[in-house]
């Protein structure tokens, strides 16, 4: 049985309060593109929220894989080079995979 670091349980806090958070605001988004469409069949603001919602998806499977990254033992591991990802990074950052020097 592997011992979570301190970082990964502070991390996995916030990375739930985080996935929390965005299906809030995803629900919103998707409910709100549909109630408009019953009065109005094609808005401007539809198409925006459903961009919105996108990327809202794309962060919160960001989030999952940092979550599956926590619970395998890789998290604070890059995904491209294999080294160790600076704590400070993953402070600001905690879904990133990547660590600084890969990130661009």
């Amino acid at each position: 049985m592997r011992v979570w670091s301190r970082l990964e349980w502070r991390q996995q806090s916030q990375l739930l309060d985080e996935r929390y958070r965005l299906r809030r605001l995803h629900d919103g988004l998707r409910v709100a593109a549909t109630s408009r469409r019953d009065y109005e069949p094609h808005d401007v603001t539809d198409d925006e929220a459903a961009i919105q919602a996108d990327a809202i998806e794309g962060r919160l499977a960001a989030v999952d894989e940092a979550l599956e990254r926590i619970d395998s033992g890789g998290y604070g591991i890059c995904l491209v080079c294999g080294s160790g990802i600076a704590d400070e990074r993953l402070e600001a950052l905690p879904a990133t995979a990547l660590c600084l020097s890969c990130a661009g």
